[in-house]
């Protein structure tokens, strides 16, 4: 290694020390599945975060197609038990619920849990639950994925076509329930017209945990530029996806992930973006060929980018980062800082 190659990992090492925050990880689904094992955090998720130096984690509860309308409720309660559970067997961890004990957590330097909801199909339409789920930890909710529930439309993974309804009034009651509680609302997977309302109905910052720029995949799934802007005017955050950085696998690459990162900050600023990584690849090898297949048809065939599969690999990030030219005090922010800020304002 090179006198310059130290000093470019000596400053990855000081940018990395408070913590990596990652508001979008799939995670409780995957400990669910594997419920007849023991210390999976410690075994499989671990040594990966720890070598990204990941301070904060969104732990997102998903509930798959196969397991509705029926079993909603269920198994996101069982993601969330199986989630406790393994935070009770290894030490290394905290699900935190406020501010306050995301810094204790870091503080005993252990990796914070915030768990998210992607998608209330685990409310049914029943607005008491929400209350229940608050109780269990859930400080941040993305109303939709892909589909269409009790409480709006998912934006489809093509240029156009997704409905042209916004929020029900269950959707609705939830975004003023979430206002009202505290708890953060996600206008990941939206659609736009669920997008733009839930704009004109909060006060508060809003966020959009994972997504990317349409400019360089241009689906409804992802944000256009007047999206960004309207996050930007609320002072909220946008956290961006490692998955959706290009519709053409050759153009799926660390530096176009950066180019989206470089697109938010040229609309709204450097205040504004962070990461939302949504690394996926470690679920997605586990599927047979016919559930890939699926998921093509259904959604759309992912790109995972060579050097940015999972938490390990972070500090490439940040490499590419320090090699755009970006200052230690813009890589802080986008790393940790600008969701520390945000959490601050609303947990």
């Amino acid at each position: 290694m090179t006198a310059k190659e130290k000093s470019i990992e000596g400053r990855i090492n000081r940018l990395h020390a408070d913590g990596i925050v990652d508001l979008h990880f799939d995670m409780p689904m995957d400990l669910y599945e594997k419920r007849d094992r023991a210390n999976v955090l410690a075994t499989d998720y671990l040594p990966e975060l720890e070598a990204g130096n990941i301070g904060v984690l969104g732990a997102a509860i998903y509930i798959e197609d196969r397991y509705m309308p029926e079993m909603g409720l269920r198994i996101a309660l069982d993601q969330i038990s199986r989630l406790y559970t393994e935070v009770e067997e290894c030490g290394r961890f905290a699900i935190c619920k406020s501010y306050q004990e995301i810094l204790d957590a870091r503080k005993a330097r252990k990796i914070a849990l915030l768990i998210t909801m992607e998608g209330v199909e685990p409310l049914g339409t029943d607005l008491d639950l929400f209350r229940a789920f608050y109780e269990l930890g859930v400080r941040a909710i993305g109303l939709t994925h892909a589909r269409r529930n009790a409480a709006g439309n998912g934006g489809v993974f093509a240029a156009n076509g997704s409905p042209r309804d916004g929020l029900t009034a269950f959707g609705r009651d939830v975004v003023r329930e979430c206002e009202a509680l505290g708890v953060i609302v996600d206008l990941a997977h939206i659609n736009p017209a669920g997008f733009e309302e839930i704009i004109g109905m909060t006060s508060k910052p809003v966020i959009v945990s994972h997504t990317n720029a349409r400019k360089y995949y241009d689906i409804e799934r992802n944000i256009s530029d007047g999206q960004i802007k309207m996050i930007g005017e609320r002072r909220g955050v946008i956290g961006v996806n490692s998955v959706l950085v290009s519709p053409r696998k050759e153009e799926a690459t660390l530096d176009r992930y950066v180019d989206h990162i470089e697109h938010i900050i040229g609309l709204i600023g450097i205040e504004s973006v962070g990461i939302g990584f949504d690394f996926f690849e470690f679920i997605y090898g586990q599927w047979s060929e016919a559930a890939k297949q699926e998921l093509a048809a259904k959604l759309t065939k992912p790109h995972f980018l060579p050097d940015l599969r999972n938490h390990s690999h972070a500090r490439n990030l940040t490499r590419k980062l320090i090699a755009r030219g970006f200052s230690d005090e813009q890589i802080e922010k986008i790393l940790y800082r600008n969701w520390m800020r945000l959490f601050r304002e609303l947990l």
